[in-house]
């Protein structure tokens, strides 16, 4: 019996799929989440696999109760047609010794026959040679004497004589009349003996032949029972078989569905210490912030000092307290193509009359155009405008450790995101610019934070 459900094919390549993914996890364990695939994503991945797995093994669980059934079934019937064919051969054995009996008693009853039809030609031969010696007494005596007992009885020299001839020739004549007689009593004796022994021998005749029919019978009623007996028990080495193949097969199955749900915990853990990080990090982003809102709010105090009044703030702007832009690294990529409009530090807002920090960097592209990843890292966030502050439409990237500094990248007033999680590789498109937030216009505002603190790009780029 051949194993059809579910397809072999579907559980090969999901079985292919399973040790894929295994020797990805197993490869990437112990490497920093720039060089491994997501592990969102591997857990998504392990858990349709562990959905998969244990649908197996219920479909295998389901195969092998039915296997077992029909086993039991299978058994159930080998008692009964094991004892019809022990009963068949003993009828054939019982048929074949009546057979043989039946042809005893007529091959008995045919040497009787022939043994007598023997002994009748025997005695017809001897009855024909009596009478034929009978025949030549009388001959002689015609011939030696001449008229016979007369004859003989004239031309005898004494009366005594004579009486003595005369006695000697009856007492022939008589024996050979009583062995002719006896003789003739045993033919029809004999004859008799052989037509009884002929009826007796068509009667073992016919008994020979019915025998002969029973036993043909019985001989073809053991055929088959062994035969049925034989196929029920090459059906249950075959189910035994089965049964064997679809218990290793579920071994098989329950060992997988183990390792898949291992796997699934282990990335759990993986992201419940990963969320933990990020509520670190974010914890450690608020606080940054915050006390940059402290700066900005004593720059600005600053710079209300040395403003003299709002209708002369030219003098204000030209005065500009940010320092020269730091030497890059070269460790990030520009994340747009299009030209710089506002760079990183203080900026003098132009409704407010104030100096606040502008954190970031912005370039002044298009609506629609794309971003790009500065350079390899994990996304961590992709929010939408209502929980950015602002921002708007958010991407957070996170690099791990460069140059002994903890390194993210955040993207913002997206128009819409081409990715939201997962790894990311140096230069891929991630988002494309917008002007959603508290913006005035497309542009895309692109900002570095070491170790959660906003700090100028151009050190890094």
């Amino acid at each position: 019996m051949q194993r059809t459900s579910p397809p072999q094919a579907s559980r090969r390549t999901r079985a292919l799929t399973g040790a894929a993914l295994s020797l990805c996890l197993l490869a990437g364990a112990g490497h920093a989440f720039a060089t491994t695939p997501d592990p969102q994503t591997q857990k998504g991945q392990v858990d349709q696999d562990l959905k998969d797995a244990r649908g197996d093994l219920h479909d295998t669980s389901k195969e092998l109760v039915a296997a077992y059934d029909k086993l039991a079934s299978t058994r159930k019937k080998l008692p009964g047609a094991r004892s019809a064919a022990a009963a068949a051969e003993r009828a054939e054995t019982t048929a074949k010794g009546e057979y043989d009996d039946a042809v005893a008693a007529y091959d008995l009853a045919k040497a009787n026959e022939d043994k007598a039809e023997k002994q009748l030609k025997t005695t017809s031969s001897k009855i024909t040679s009596s009478r034929r010696a009978v025949a030549g007494f009388a001959g002689q005596l015609y011939q030696q004497q001449g008229m016979g007992t007369l004859a003989v009885a004239v031309g005898t020299e004494t009366p005594a004589a004579f009486i003595d001839k005369m006695i000697m020739a009856e007492s022939a004549g008589d024996t050979q009349t009583s062995a002719l007689e006896e003789l003739s009593t045993s033919r029809a004796n004999l004859v008799s003996t052989g037509d009884r022994l002929k009826a007796l021998r068509n009667k073992t005749s016919a008994a020979k032949t019915t025998k002969q029919t029973k036993l043909t019978a019985a001989t073809d009623a053991s055929t088959k029972a062994d035969a049925k007996k034989a196929d029920l028990e090459t059906l249950e080495s075959d189910q035994k078989r089965q049964s064997a193949k679809l218990s290793r097969e579920k071994k098989k199955d329950k060992k997988r569905v183990d390792s898949l749900q291992a796997q699934s915990d282990k990335l759990t853990k993986v992201l419940q210490e990963r969320a933990r990080k990020a509520r670190v990090r974010e914890a450690a982003i608020k606080k940054a912030r915050e006390a940059q809102e402290k700066r900005e709010a004593d720059a600005r105090a600053r710079a209300a000092r040395s403003t003299p009044s709002r209708n002369a703030p030219t003098a204000s702007v030209r005065s500009d307290p940010n320092p020269p832009a730091p030497r890059s690294s070269g460790v990030l990529q520009a994340p747009s193509t299009a030209p710089v409009s506002s760079e990183f530090g203080l900026r003098f807002h132009p409704i407010h009359h104030t100096w606040r920090l502008h954190a970031g960097r912005d370039y002044a592209g298009s609506c629609g155009s794309p971003v790009y990843a500065a350079t390899g890292g994990t996304i961590i966030s992709a929010l939408p405008p209502g929980s950015t502050g602002g921002y708007g439409n958010q991407i957070v990237i996170d690099h791990g450790v460069k140059r002994g500094s903890s390194l993210a990248t955040t993207y913002n007033h997206l128009q819409s995101f081409a990715v939201r999680s997962g790894h990311v590789s140096r230069g891929q498109v991630i988002g494309y610019v917008g002007t959603t937030g508290s913006s005035t216009g497309c542009h895309l505002h692109f900002e570095t934070r070491q170790n959660g603190t906003p700090v100028d790009p151009r050190g890094w780029l």
